[in-house]
């Protein structure tokens, strides 16, 4: 177990070991949430981003038209 202290902006530095380990690097995103009396922080992994779609007009246009139509019909 590591002690760490808070700074007075409420700053923590976590160990290198743990960083490495973790893959953490400058600008890595944590998920920080309390459990009772617990701070629990986790590493966000982003998503790769070969799963993301470049779509242009040709495809957008028509989807967000056909949403937009969709709701008003409804609203």
């Amino acid at each position: 177990m590591e002690i760490v202290k808070l700074s007075s902006k409420g700053q923590i530095v976590i160990p290198k070991y743990i960083r490495d380990k973790l893959g953490l690097r400058k600008g890595s995103r944590l998920r920080i949430r309390l459990e009772n009396k617990r701070i629990i922080l986790e590493p966000v992994t982003e998503p790769p981003e070969e799963i993301f779609v470049k779509a242009g007009p040709e495809i957008t246009e028509p989807i967000l038209k056909e949403a937009k139509e969709s709701s008003s019909k409804w609203g």
